[in-house]
């Protein structure tokens, strides 16, 4: 994974269960996250909802908890979530239309699995904030 926590961030780290029913903490984690990067509302929206599909992809292939890593710094917010894959899972695809939610709302995003580790990043700027500094 590319686009880990960087050293200096903010950052909040939380683990949830595997289960849809969490995804709302999530969501609410992220926005505040976004907010703190100085986002504004649709770009906290933006960021909510790539880091709510990815979540979700994860939990299609897991029955473990998911950890989701979520950083700040100056005008920049990253989320970086890992869990352990079932065995023989294989990470699933976002299905069509996610996927050109989440590229069309961040600025990076990516999901991988390896040696048994099922984890996506993804990150969003605000551009106006992060050309001023």
């Amino acid at each position: 994974m590319t686009a880990m926590i960087p050293p200096g961030a903010e950052s909040v780290q939380l683990t949830v269960p595997p289960y849809s029913e969490y995804l709302r903490t999530v969501r609410l984690v992220a926005a505040d996250a976004a907010g703190r990067a100085g986002l504004d509302v649709d770009e906290v929206e933006d960021f909510r909802i790539a880091v709510d599909e990815l979540c979700h992809l994860l939990m299609g292939g897991t029955d473990h908890s998911i950890t989701v890593s979520f950083g700040v710094r100056g005008a920049c917010v990253l989320a970086h979530g890992t869990t352990r894959a079932r065995p023989l899972a294989a990470l699933g695809e976002l299905p069509p239309l996610a996927l050109a939610i989440v590229r069309s709302v961040t600025d990076y995003f990516e999901s991988s699995v390896d040696d048994g580790q099922l984890t996506f990043s993804v990150m969003k700027r605000h551009w106006a904030l992060a050309v001023q500094r």
